[in-house]
Order: C-alpha cells, then sequence, then structure tokens
C-alpha cells in the first residue's frame, strides 16, 4: 500500500459523509427535501375563476393559514433550544441522556448505532453561535483563575481515579474498523464538573455519566475531544461529589489503523492467500487510540474485556478466555478474565487466525506461543517456548514472588515497531525476535532471540507487576530488564558469561558513546508533557539504567542485592514505585546485614547528572606509595555545548566506587575499594613499587572510565605484550576501549590504543577482540574515505593476520545443534574473520567468494550458519550485479525471519551505487520491505563509504514521508537520525546537516542536536588528531 494511504489519518471521503457534512452545515433537521416543503413550504396560488367565497372568509383562512405556519414556527424554535439544552458543545456533542450528535472522526464500514449525525443535523447550525459564546465565557473564566483549563494541561487531573473498566470491542477486519463501549468505574477524590480522560483519533458516539447503585444519571452539559492534549471531556450541569463512585459510558468506534501503534493491522502471506491481523501497542501513550482511558501509568485499575469478531478468527487479551458466545450470523464473543490492578500502557489484545504451541511450568503457568501456522508447523517456535517456560521459573526462584497471571502468551507478529512488548499475560515479538529455525540460525542469532525473551519476561515483574510512577523514572523497568538480559542469559548458557563479559561490549562501551555526548541526558530526567515521553525511551534509559544497576550490584554484593530486589517488589507489587522506593529498600537490605550506605545519596549522583566521569590516576613523583586521583566529566567534543549553559563539566561530581589492584609481570594483587567523592583526592597505596602497574575498576563494574599516566600505560601495554593473563579477560577487554575512546577524545596520544592491540595476536578469548572490533569501527568510519585510508587499513590486517590463520574457517555445521560448547571459540573465529574480510584479507575475500559462487551453481547454500552474513555482505561487495540480483532473488522466496534479515542487509554491501540506490527507493514500499526493517536498510546503506552520500541525500529529500511514518514510535526517528549521520565527517556535511535542521525544524530535535554533536566531534578529530594518528601508522609500517 503506498505511504499516502499508510498514514492517511481519517478515512475515504463516503458520498454518505459528504451528505452528512452538507447537512451539518445547512443546520437542516435532516428531513427530505420535500417533506420539509410539504410540512412547512407555501402552497401554489389558485385563481380567483376557482374560487367562490366571501372575501372575509378568504382573510380568515388567510389568518388561520398565518397562525399555524407562526406555532410550527414556535414549535421548531422550541425544539431546537431542546437540542441546544442537551447537547454538548464541539465535536462530538453528547445530550444529557447519552446520546450524541456530530462526528468526531467516522471510520467507513464501521456500525451505526443509534444516535447518528443525520438524525439531529438540525442541532448544529441553530446552537452554534450560543456554544461558541459558552465556550469562550469559560475560557475567560478560566484565564481570569490564571489557570489552563483541566483538558488544557499537560497531565491528567487528580480529582478522579478509575477503579475498573468494562471494556467490549467489536473487530471488523473486512474493513479494518472497530467499535466499542468502555464502562468506567470513577472514584472522586475533589469534587468538579469535569470528566478528563485520554482519547485520540476515535469518534466519539455517546456518553453518560450515572451515580453507581443509583437510578439515574448526571446531566452531561457538553463534551469534545480535545487533541492538543489527546483528552476527551465530558462537562456535568453539577458537580461530582467527593467519596462517592460513578459510572462513565463511552460508545465510540475507530480505524484499525496500517501503522505501527495503537490497534493496528498487520499481514502475512499463506499458500497464496494474503490474511490481516489486528495487534496492539500502547506503550507509552497509544492505549487512547483504542479506548477512552486513564492513560497514565499511576491509574492502575481492574479489566474486563470482551471482543467480538467474526468466527474464522481467534482473540488473545492479557487474561485466559472466561467464555465465548457463539451467533448464528458467524460471529463470536470472547469473554476475557478480570485482570488484577494494572496500567493501561501495557493492556493487550490481538484478533488474528494464528496456531499455537503450549507448555506448562512447575507452578502451572500455561505458555503458549501464537505464530503463522506454517511457522508453528516448521517448530520455529520451539526454541522460544522452551526457555520461556524455564525463564518464569527462574525468575520465580530469584525474586520469590511468583507469576501473577494464570498463563503467558507470546504472540509473534510480521510488524511491530520494536523488537517486542512485554504486555502483562501477552506479549508480543517481531517476528525475526521469536521465531528461530535451528537449521538455518547462528548462534548469534540464536543469542539475540534469546535476550529479548528475557529481557520481555523480567518486565513481568519489573514494569507490570510494579510499575514506575511516571515516565521520568523509566528506567526502573527497562534498566532492569536490560540488566537482566545477561543474568537470565548466563541461568540458560553458564558457560557464556554473559553478565561478567558480553555486557561489557554490549552495554558498557556502547551506552559509554553515547553518554559522553554534552547533548546526552541524565537516567532520570523531567517530563512534562506527553511530546515529552517519547525521549526518554533511549539507550540511556535502557543501557545506562542496566550499567548503573549492575555497578550497585557489585558494591553491596549480589546477595544483598537480590534481597532488597525480593523486598521492593513484595512491598510494591500491582503498585507503582518511584526511584526512592528502590533507594529506601536497598539501603534496608545492606543495614539487615550490617553495611551503612546511603544508596540515595550515591544513587541521585549517577541518575540525576547527566554523563559519567573520567577518573585519571597519577603516580605522586615526591611520596612512595601515593597516588593521585581526580575525577572529570567525560566529553568527547571540549568544544561542544552543554545542555545546561550554567553547569559546566567541572561543576559535575559524583561519588564513584573505584576498586584498584597493583600487578607486575607474574601477579596481580586481590582489588581494595576506594571511595572517590572529590575533585582531587591523595591515596595511599601499599606495595606500589616502580616496576608495578595499576589498574583500575576491576572487571570494569563500574560506570567511568579510568586514565592513567604514560608509565602506566607503557607498563600496561609491555604486561599485555608479554603475559596478558595476568590482567582479567574483562580488563583487557576494558582497556581497549577506554584507551580508544580517551585518545578520540583528546585525553589521550593517538598512538596508544593501536599500541595496545598489537597484543591481539596472542589473544584467544572473544571478548577483547570484540572490543576491539568494536572500538575500530568509528575509527575505521572516520577514515574510510581518505586518501590515506590504506595505511590504517594494511596496518589493522597486520594485527589480524596471524590469528586469522591459526583459526581458519569453520566446517560446515547444517547437522549439527546450534548451541555448540564452543561458543567463545566459534564466536572469537567470527569476530577475526569479519574484521578480515571488512579490512580486505585476500584469502577472505576469496573464500567468501568460492562459497558464493558454490551456492549460486548448486542452489544448496553450504555455507556455515555462524559467518553467513559476513559471507553474503562480502560476496556482494566484491562480485558482480548477478550475485546481487541473486541476494535479491533469496530475499523474496525464503520464508525464514532470520535468513531474511541477513539476506536484506547483504544488499546493502554493494559498491555499486546504481544498485545501492534502487535499494533506497525499494526500502520505502512496504510491500517489499517491512516497515520496521526499512530504517536498517537506510542505516547500512549509510555505513557503507559508497553509499555514506547517497543514504544521507536520500534521507533528506524523504524526510517527510520518513517522519510522518516513523514519527511517533519510540526509537525508530533517533535511530534513522543517528545512523545515517554519525559518521559524517567533512565541514561541507557538517553544514549540510545544519542547513537541512533549520528547514525541518519540527519533531526529533533531541535527536538533531546529538547528530549535530557527534558530527562536529567528527570534524575536530580530523581536524587536531587525523596526521598525529597517520604519522605513527607511517612510522610503524616502516619498521
Amino acid at each position: 500500500m503506498a505511504l499516502e494511504e499508510k498514514r492517511e489519518k481519517r478515512p475515504p471521503v463516503t458520498p454518505m459523509m459528504i451528505e452528512e457534512e452538507a447537512a451539518l452545515r445547512n443546520g437542516s433537521r435532516g428531513l427530505p427535501s420535500g417533506s420539509w416543503a410539504e410540512a412547512a413550504g407555501p402552497r401554489p396560488r389558485t385563481t380567483e375563476r376557482h374560487i367562490a367565497v366571501h372575501k372575509r372568509l378568504v382573510l380568515g383562512f388567510a389568518v388561520s393559514i398565518l397562525a399555524l405556519l407562526a406555532v410550527t414556527m414556535i414549535a421548531v424554535l422550541l425544539s431546537v433550544r431542546f437540542e441546544e439544552c442537551g447537547a454538548a458543545a464541539g465535536p462530538p456533542r453528547a445530550g444529557g441522556n447519552g446520546s450524541l450528535s456530530g462526528a468526531a472522526r467516522q471510520p467507513p464500514g464501521a456500525r451505526q448505532p443509534p444516535g447518528r449525525p443525520e438524525e439531529k443535523e438540525e442541532a448544529r447550525g441553530g446552537e452554534a453561535a450560543a456554544e461558541e459564546k459558552e465556550e469562550e465565557e469559560e475560557e475567560e473564566e478560566w484565564q481570569r483563575r490564571r489557570e489552563p483549563p483541566p483538558w488544557a494541561r499537560p497531565r491528567l487531573p487528580r480529582h478522579l481515579r478509575p477503579l475498573h473498566y468494562n471494556l467490549m470491542l467489536s473487530a471488523f477486519m473486512e474493513n479494518f474498523t472497530f467499535s466499542g463501549e468502555v464502562n468506567v468505574q470513577l472514584e472522586v477524590r475533589n469534587a468538579s464538573r469535569y470528566i478528563v480522560l485520554h482519547a485520540h483519533r476515535m469518534h466519539i458516539e455517546a456518553v453518560r455519566v450515572a451515580e453507581d447503585k443509583l437510578a439515574g444519571g448526571v446531566r452531561v452539559a457538553r463534551s469534545f475531544l480535545y487533541p492538543q492534549t489527546q483528552v476527551f471531556v465530558v462537562v456535568l450541569n453539577r458537580s461530582l461529589e467527593v467519596q462517592r463512585s460513578y459510572n462513565l459510558k463511552i460508545i465510540y468506534n475507530a480505524l484499525i489503523e496500517n501503522e505501527l501503534l495503537g490497534f493496528f493491522r498487520s499481514s502475512y502471506v499463506l499458500h497464496g492467500e494474503r490474511r490481516f491481523l489486528g495487534v496492539t501497542q500502547f506503550s507509552p501513550t497509544h492505549a487512547r487510540k483504542a479506548f477512552p482511558c486513564f492513560d497514565e501509568p499511576i491509574y492502575k485499575a481492574t479489566f474486563k474485556i470482551s471482543i467480538r469478531h467474526q468466527a474464522t478468527y481467534l482473540s488473545l487479551s492479557n487474561m485466559p478466555v472466561e467464555t465465548s458466545v457463539f451467533e448464528e450470523d458467524g460471529w463470536v464473543t470472547d469473554h476475557f478474565s478480570q485482570t488484577p490492578l494494572m496500567s493501561t500502557y501495557y493492556l493487550a489484545w490481538a484478533v488474528c487466525n494464528f496456531t499455537y504451541r503450549e507448555t506448562v511450568t512447575k507452578s502451572g503457568v500455561a505458555v503458549r506461543l501464537y505464530a503463522r501456522p506454517d511457522a508453528i508447523r516448521r517448530g520455529s517456535g520451539d526454541y522460544a517456548l522452551n526457555i520461556t517456560r524455564r525463564l518464569i521459573e527462574f525468575y520465580e526462584d530469584y525474586f520469590k514472588v511468583p507469576y501473577s497471571l494464570p498463563k503467558l502468551d507470546l504472540l509473534a507478529v510480521p510488524k511491530h515497531p520494536y523488537a517486542a512488548m512485554e504486555n502483562w499475560g501477552l506479549s508480543v515479538f517481531v517476528e525475526q525476535r521469536i521465531l528461530l529455525d535451528p537449521s538455518i540460525s547462528s548462534i548469534s542469532y540464536l543469542l539475540d532471540v534469546t535476550m529479548v525473551i528475557v529481557h520481555e519476561l523480567c518486565h513481568q515483574w519489573f514494569g507490570d507487576l510494579v510499575t514506575p510512577v511516571w515516565w521520568e523514572d523509566v528506567w526502573l523497568k527497562e534498566g532492569f530488564a536490560h540488566y537482566f538480559e545477561f543474568v537470565g542469559t548466563d541461568y540458560l548458557y553458564p558457560g557464556w558469561n554473559m553478565e561478567k563479559q558480553r555486557f561489557l561490549t554490549d552495554v558498557l562501551h556502547e551506552v559509554m558513546l553515547l553518554d559522553g555526548l554534552a547533548s546526552s541526558h541524565p537516567v532520570s530526567q523531567e517530563v512534562q508533557q506527553a511530546t515529552d515521553i517519547d525521549r526518554v525511551f533511549d539507550w540511556i534509559a535502557y543501557k545506562k539504567g542496566a550499567a548503573l544497576i549492575r555497578m550497585l550490584a557489585n558494591f553491596m554484593g549480589h546477595s544483598v542485592f537480590q534481597m532488597g530486589l525480593q523486598d521492593y517488589l513484595t512491598i510494591h507489587k500491582y503498585g507503582n514505585a518511584a526511584r526512592n522506593d528502590l533507594w529506601n529498600t536497598l539501603s534496608k537490605a545492606l543495614k539487615r546485614v550490617g553495611k551503612s550506605v546511603n544508596i540515595q545519596e550515591v544513587m541521585d549522583q549517577w541518575t540525576l547528572q547527566m554523563g559519567y566521569p573520567v577518573i585519571t590516576i597519577l603516580g605522586n613523583e615526591t611520596t612512595d606509595n601515593v597516588i593521585v586521583i581526580s575525577q572529570v566529566r567525560f566529553v568527547y567534543d571540549s568544544d561542544a555545548k552543554p545542555k545546561d549553559p550554567t553547569l559546566g563539566d567541572n561543576s559535575y561530581l559524583w561519588q564513584i566506587p573505584l576498586t584498584i589492584a597493583v600487578g607486575n609481570t607474574s601477579h596481580i594483587s586481590s582489588e581494595a575499594i576506594i571511595w572517590v567523592s572529590n575533585k582531587s583526592e591523595h591515596h595511599r597505596i601499599p606495595a606500589l613499587e616502580e616496576a608495578n602497574w595499576l589498574l583500575g575498576n576491576i572487571n570494569q563494574t563500574g560506570y567511568f572510565r579510568v586514565n592513567y599516566d604514560i608509565r602506566n600505560w607503557r607498563l600496561l601495554i609491555n604486561q599485555l605484550t608479554r603475559n596478558h593473563e595476568v590482567i582479567s579477560v574483562s580488563n583487557r577487554a576494558g582497556l581497549i576501549d577506554d584507551a580508544f575512546n580517551l585518545a578520540r577524545a583528546g585525553y589521550l596520544p593517538q598512538n596508544i590504543p593501536l599500541e595496545i592491540i598489537t597484543y591481539l595476536s596472542e589473544e584467544k578469548d572473544f571478548l577483547p577482540w570484540h572490543a576491539a572490533s568494536r572500538a575500530l569501527y568509528p575509527l575505521d568510519k572516520l577514515l574510510d574515505r581518505m586518501e590515506n585510508y590504506n595505511i590504517f587499513n594494511e596496518y589493522i590486517l597486520r594485527q589480524v593476520a596471524s590469528m586469522y590463520l591459526k583459526l581458519g574457517w569453520p566446517m560446515n555445521n547444517l547437522n549439527k545443534s546450534l548451541v555448540q560448547a564452543s561458543y567463545q571459540h566459534e564466536e572469537l573465529r567470527r569476530e577475526v574473520i569479519m574484521l578480515a574480510c571488512s579490512f580486505g584479507n585476500k584469502h577472505c575475500h576469496q573464500q567468501a567468494a568460492t562459497l558464493i559462487s558454490d551456492w549460486i551453481s548448486s542452489n544448496r547454500n553450504r555455507i556455515p550458519l555462524n559467518v553467513r552474513d559476513i559471507v553474503y555482505c562480502t560476496g556482494v561487495s566484491l562480485m558482480d550485479e548477478d550475485v546481487w540480483e541473486f541476494i535479491w532473488m533469496k530475499f523474496h522466496s525464503t520464508t525464514a525471519v532470520s535468513e531474511k534479515k541477513i539476506l536484506l542487509e547483504a544488499l546493502t554491501c554493494s559498491d555499486d551505487r546504481n544498485l545501492l540506490n534502487r535499494l533506497l527507493n525499494l526500502s520505502l514500499n512496504s510491500e517489499v520491505v517491512l516497515d520496521q526493517d526499512a530504517i536498517d536498510v537506510i542505516i547500512h546503506v549509510a555505513r557503507n563509504p559508497h553509499g555514506r552520500d547517497l543514504a544521507w541525500k536520500f534521507f533528506r529529500e524523504k524526510w517527510k514521508i520518513l517522519n510522518a511514518r516513523y514519527g511517533e514510535a519510540l526509537f525508530m526517528n533517533s535511530k534513522l537520525i543517528s545512523g545515517v549521520t554519525e559518521f559524517l565527517n567533512t565541514e561541507e556535511e557538517l553544514r549540510e546537516l545544519k542547513n537541512f535542521i533549520k528547514s525541518y525544524e519540527e519533531g526529533a530535535a533531541v535527536s538533531f542536536s546529538r547528530a549535530v554533536e557527534t558530527v562536529e566531534a567528527n570534524v575536530r578529530w580530523q581536524r587536531l588528531y587525523k596526521e598525529e594518528l597517520f604519522q605513527w601508522l607511517r612510522k610503524s609500517l616502516t619498521h
């Protein structure tokens, strides 16, 4: 479907709607024109010769006619006045008895309940002026009070609290509309004549307010939608009484949108037939698009949902089906059990014709995985289903809090804005993050699937059972879920050492890149209005939140930390909590084991300040065994303007749990902890002899970087070269990452990180190689369009060559188990092959071309699973257009989602600019590339040096389309903006970026601000450090 149709916010205009609109404009009573003329119009005059009556009779007859007309007009006016009193002002307008006139938004084909606009069209014209005056007077009254009316405020007023929702839906999948009736039981906290709740992009048909358990209703003066704050306002004739409960009934209808949020539709093809499904995505503020509700996380209530649908479909929701009522016309209504107390954002439902497989946990929780029938038949969901059962059991044991619902459904959908959503009891996943075919999935893909499932299951406790009070502390759920991705995966695969090792490269190192910008923000940041909510869902909340939690767990001790989490969940279950609730609970846990640390005092500095410190450790030349430790905020570009001009980098201060150890050529001491809370401190370190080196932040448990004097760096480089195993795997990876980033920011000479990686030829562990690969990547992108790039390229190939020869290529493992015992070894081999092929190792290129050619000639894919993405990309970049067309054909023909993903990404590796342009244009065709995958296509083309300018140009030309498609979806716009701009590095590109932002100021301001700072830092690095780097490389290569 074309994009314009896809993003249409209003239904197509039909002749009936045109008639309704004309009638409303004309203020008619909706009578047929002939009837109206017959009832009120003058009769045709007759000739005098046909009338033989006395003049008085004629006069009397005329008077009678006039009197009759006068009475008729009075009746009409009284009728209009009655409608005026009973109708609400503004679209739509509700009568006091619950009926409604006007149309906020009418989907085509939706059921037409009583109270249609054409039945009461006369209410429009006659009352418009009076209502306008009434609204003006009300606005003036609020202005006199010097405060905005309750519907114009960024947060809902606090005078009402929802206790229970009874929601009845009818889904019409043939024309993608739905109708609903919601009954909300309200508790009154403060007297008010206003009911304000969220509703957006729907047509309200009727509204009624009744006092609970008493006959009769509370008269509705008027009601209206207020799009500016996405609320629906009910104005009553009298105030609701405090400590009484009332029932609010709203009948409405809306579209099942062809987009990614609210209640939206998706589709798939089975046996050549396109099938449709409807599914919800409500987080963070989109429940209001599916039903009128109090759409803020603090408003927890119970929900009773009923869904009416055609019998060819099934419906799912958070709770199990209680009863199903079948109708003779082929429709069925599913009535779901009542939920526990919960927030609106993780309420969910789906209407689909999927099939499922199921299992049961030890505690009796029923777990089902729903997916396309062909995926279920192939067993693509079996892996996810089995680990879900094990993970529920793990979390129940770890948290000592049982899973709270009787069932958990996992729903795999073709189209979804995010990897997954943790709806309580009905978690929704995009197919690529839950379906797995062992015969064609790599270890990397299995790891991705595993960690997404671990993340979403953690949310069943952190987020669903205990919910943040407000979005400023979204990290309380996302940070914990991200941290437990690694803890939970360690439970499933103990030998993989995820929390101690992979966490560093995939979370800590990655988020420190982002948090090292002056345009960063604190983990907890103020959120005032709906437009601010989306920006808090970024890697700062997820990854920095996780890194701070890991630091906290390490300095508290893991067993005490676990005990504190158990208390926190038990105390706040089915409720809301803020960060201070967590700090208080953890402080009490420490006190129980005899430790006294004010967790709030320590952690407020980490959560309420942006950025992180760089600790510098200097030897004291005048006093033996004494070191000077200083802290300052780390920033990549010291010239960048701070977000808060009143707060310079020197104003930042943290309480830092610095672990430190002393080592020599054969031994390292046990670690000691020093709490650094001042700008500069002196500390005595025993056994610090001249030949000994210092190492800070042991195993990188802290969220900071560590710098040393050049002498200590030289000692550490020497140690890595002579016997790297004295230093732990985690610290070897940490030294590499710190050195590259300290050099990029100008804290270190450019040669230090390049000297460190010379030891890698002897490194047999995956993690340091992974850290080096990730650290080299941004440096490579800064240089890959330079004339002297081949010098850097050659240097890296020298470091990789010997390990590449030692490890070789994996054998074809199509018949082997996907989860191999040698995970670390296989991941190391993959990392080295990727570096070798990326930097142009001839043997690597030949091997990739041979494997691709064999596949094309035999039509049998014998490429080892764990390196398929590398081979596909390398083959497309080296070989002719026929290979690109072959990969394009395979992308279309495969039904395996893991294979589809890497085939699509391989197409972006071409050196042919025409093919790259073709792919960019095809990416916006939703029939060819799924909406959520189009962003990845554009970003991967931008990472290709042959396509970077093409992607940048495409981005600017298509920005309006892209922003319309992804603007409301969390992450998507920021991911796109960052991915397209992060490696722009010339003055001209910086000017283009700034000029573009001036042209399109609306939307994504934070992401664009970050992009400008990143490109400015790139340009600054080119100006200050590029020549220094190349001089050292030339000198090194001549030795």
